[in-house]
Protein backbone atom coordinates (compact mmCIF):
# COMPACT_ATOMS: atom_id res chain seq x y z
CA UNK A 1 0.00 0.00 0.00
CA UNK A 2 1.24 3.28 -0.89
CA UNK A 3 0.54 6.58 0.76
CA UNK A 4 -2.22 7.61 -1.62
CA UNK A 5 -4.09 4.38 -0.95
CA UNK A 6 -3.76 4.89 2.80
CA UNK A 7 -4.94 8.50 2.44
CA UNK A 8 -7.86 7.36 0.31
CA UNK A 9 -8.75 4.69 2.93
CA UNK A 10 -8.62 7.28 5.74
CA UNK A 11 -10.76 9.65 3.68
CA UNK A 12 -13.29 6.88 2.93
CA UNK A 13 -13.50 5.88 6.61
CA UNK A 14 -13.84 9.54 7.65
CA UNK A 15 -16.55 10.07 5.06
CA UNK A 16 -18.39 6.95 6.31
CA UNK A 17 -18.15 8.15 9.96
CA UNK A 18 -19.41 11.60 8.96
CA UNK A 19 -22.26 10.07 6.93
CA UNK A 20 -23.28 7.80 9.85
CA UNK A 21 -23.12 10.74 12.29
CA UNK A 22 -25.31 12.84 9.99
CA UNK A 23 -27.78 9.94 9.63
CA UNK A 24 -27.87 9.46 13.43
CA UNK A 25 -28.43 13.19 14.00
CA UNK A 26 -31.17 13.23 11.35
CA UNK A 27 -32.96 10.35 13.08
CA UNK A 28 -32.65 12.08 16.48
CA UNK A 29 -33.87 15.38 14.99
CA UNK A 30 -36.91 13.66 13.45
CA UNK A 31 -37.76 12.12 16.86
CA UNK A 32 -37.37 15.52 18.56
CA UNK A 33 -39.56 17.14 15.91
CA UNK A 34 -42.16 14.38 16.32
CA UNK A 35 -42.18 14.87 20.11
CA UNK A 36 -42.44 18.64 19.62
CA UNK A 37 -45.42 18.13 17.31
CA UNK A 38 -47.06 15.91 19.95
CA UNK A 39 -46.47 18.54 22.63
CA UNK A 40 -47.93 21.23 20.39
CA UNK A 41 -51.04 19.11 19.69
CA UNK A 42 -51.52 18.50 23.43
CA UNK A 43 -51.04 22.20 24.17
CA UNK A 44 -53.60 23.07 21.51
CA UNK A 45 -56.07 20.62 23.06
CA UNK A 46 -55.34 22.13 26.49
CA UNK A 47 -55.90 25.60 25.06
CA UNK A 48 -59.28 24.61 23.69
CA UNK A 49 -60.32 23.20 27.07
CA UNK A 50 -59.02 26.33 28.79
CA UNK A 51 -60.92 28.57 26.38
CA UNK A 52 -64.11 26.58 26.99
CA UNK A 53 -63.68 26.96 30.77
CA UNK A 54 -62.89 30.67 30.42
CA UNK A 55 -65.98 31.16 28.27
CA UNK A 56 -68.11 29.37 30.87
CA UNK A 57 -66.62 31.58 33.61
CA UNK A 58 -67.44 34.70 31.61
CA UNK A 59 -71.00 33.46 31.09
CA UNK A 60 -71.39 32.85 34.85
CA UNK A 61 -69.99 36.31 35.59
CA UNK A 62 -72.48 37.86 33.17
CA UNK A 63 -75.35 36.00 34.81
CA UNK A 64 -74.22 37.19 38.25
CA UNK A 65 -73.95 40.76 36.98
CA UNK A 66 -77.49 40.52 35.62
CA UNK A 67 -78.81 39.30 38.97
CA UNK A 68 -76.81 42.00 40.78
CA UNK A 69 -78.37 44.56 38.46
CA UNK A 70 -81.84 43.31 39.38
CA UNK A 71 -80.98 43.48 43.09
CA UNK A 72 -79.62 47.00 42.61
CA UNK A 73 -82.85 48.09 40.93
CA UNK A 74 -84.93 46.63 43.77
CA UNK A 75 -82.66 48.34 46.31
CA UNK A 76 -83.31 51.67 44.57
CA UNK A 77 -87.05 51.06 44.93
CA UNK A 78 -86.54 50.14 48.58
CA UNK A 79 -84.53 53.33 49.12
CA UNK A 80 -87.31 55.43 47.62
CA UNK A 81 -89.86 53.68 49.84
CA UNK A 82 -87.67 54.23 52.90
CA UNK A 83 -87.31 57.93 52.04
CA UNK A 84 -91.09 58.24 51.78
CA UNK A 85 -91.50 56.42 55.10
CA UNK A 86 -88.91 58.68 56.74
CA UNK A 87 -90.83 61.73 55.55
CA UNK A 88 -94.07 60.36 56.99
CA UNK A 89 -92.35 59.50 60.29
CA UNK A 90 -90.89 63.01 60.50
CA UNK A 91 -94.32 64.50 59.90
CA UNK A 92 -95.85 62.24 62.56
CA UNK A 93 -93.04 63.06 65.01
CA UNK A 94 -93.65 66.77 64.49
CA UNK A 95 -97.34 66.23 65.18
CA UNK A 96 -96.47 64.20 68.32
CA UNK A 97 -94.16 66.96 69.57
CA UNK A 98 -96.87 69.53 68.99
CA UNK A 99 -99.43 67.44 70.86
CA UNK A 100 -97.02 66.67 73.70
CA UNK A 101 -96.10 70.34 74.00
CA UNK A 102 -99.75 71.26 74.13
CA UNK A 103 -100.54 68.66 76.80
CA UNK A 104 -97.41 69.15 78.95
CA UNK A 105 -97.24 72.92 78.58
CA UNK A 106 -100.98 73.43 78.94
CA UNK A 107 -103.14 73.53 82.05
CA UNK A 108 -103.73 69.76 82.05
CA UNK A 109 -100.00 69.07 82.07
CA UNK A 110 -99.31 71.58 84.81
CA UNK A 111 -102.09 70.14 86.95
CA UNK A 112 -100.76 66.59 86.43
CA UNK A 113 -97.24 67.71 87.39
CA UNK A 114 -98.51 69.40 90.55
CA UNK A 115 -100.56 66.32 91.53
CA UNK A 116 -97.56 64.04 91.00
CA UNK A 117 -95.32 66.34 93.07
CA UNK A 118 -97.79 66.40 95.95
CA UNK A 119 -98.29 62.62 95.79
CA UNK A 120 -94.52 62.04 95.73
CA UNK A 121 -93.92 64.36 98.70
CA UNK A 122 -96.64 62.65 100.74
CA UNK A 123 -95.20 59.22 99.88
CA UNK A 124 -91.75 60.32 100.99
CA UNK A 125 -93.16 61.72 104.19
CA UNK A 126 -94.88 58.43 105.01
CA UNK A 127 -91.73 56.47 104.14
CA UNK A 128 -93.47 54.28 101.62
CA UNK A 129 -91.35 55.28 98.70
CA UNK A 130 -87.67 56.07 98.22
CA UNK A 131 -86.14 58.68 95.97
CA UNK A 132 -84.94 57.03 92.76
CA UNK A 133 -81.25 56.17 93.06
CA UNK A 134 -80.96 56.94 96.78
CA UNK A 135 -81.75 54.95 99.91
CA UNK A 136 -83.64 56.88 102.63
CA UNK A 137 -83.42 55.63 106.18
CA UNK A 138 -86.07 56.22 108.84
CA UNK A 139 -83.83 58.65 110.66
CA UNK A 140 -83.52 60.80 107.56
CA UNK A 141 -87.30 60.95 107.17
CA UNK A 142 -87.85 62.12 110.73
CA UNK A 143 -85.62 65.16 110.31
Amino acid sequence: MNITAIAALIAAVSFAVIALTIAYLAIRASRVLGDAATVIRQARDGQEALLVRASAAVDRANAQLDSAEAVNASMEELGKGMADLAGQVNALAGFGRTMAGAVVGGPVGKTAALAYGVWHAVSLRRGKRAVPGAVIRDRELSR
